[in-house]
């Protein structure tokens, strides 16, 4: 079988969906909480809504971990707040900020 030379990223595009649908799953999307990330004494970055960073992130779905392209919403010094669209549901967590790698475009992942 031929490669889609006008969409060559749609395969692992789709195989990075049906491995998150697999991971919901197993369990709800972990989040950092309120003692972890210290809201109350770091500055919060937010991203204005015009503007779209992305990541490719590591992600936590009870106990499978999962890599997967986010929307970065806002940041502290030691945590990102991303978005990440599953089935057309948009989940919402905080991760570590060792755990996402920011990227150009979403077509850099795949």
């Amino acid at each position: 079988m031929g490669m889609n030379k006008r969409y060559p990223h749609l395969p692992a595009q789709r195989g990075e969906q049906r491995e998150l649908r697999e991971a919901r799953k197993r369990g709800p999307l972990r989040t950092l909480d309120a003692l972890q990330l210290r809201l109350h004494v770091q500055p919060l970055t937010i991203v204005p809504e015009q503007t779209r960073l992305w990541g490719h992130a590591w992600l936590q779905f009870g106990d499978t971990n999962v890599r997967s392209l986010v929307q970065v919403k806002r940041w502290t010094a030691d945590a990102v707040g991303v978005e990440v669209t599953i089935d057309d549901e948009t989940l919402r967590c905080w991760i570590w900020q060792g755990a996402c790698q920011r990227i150009s475009a979403p077509t850099d992942v795949w």
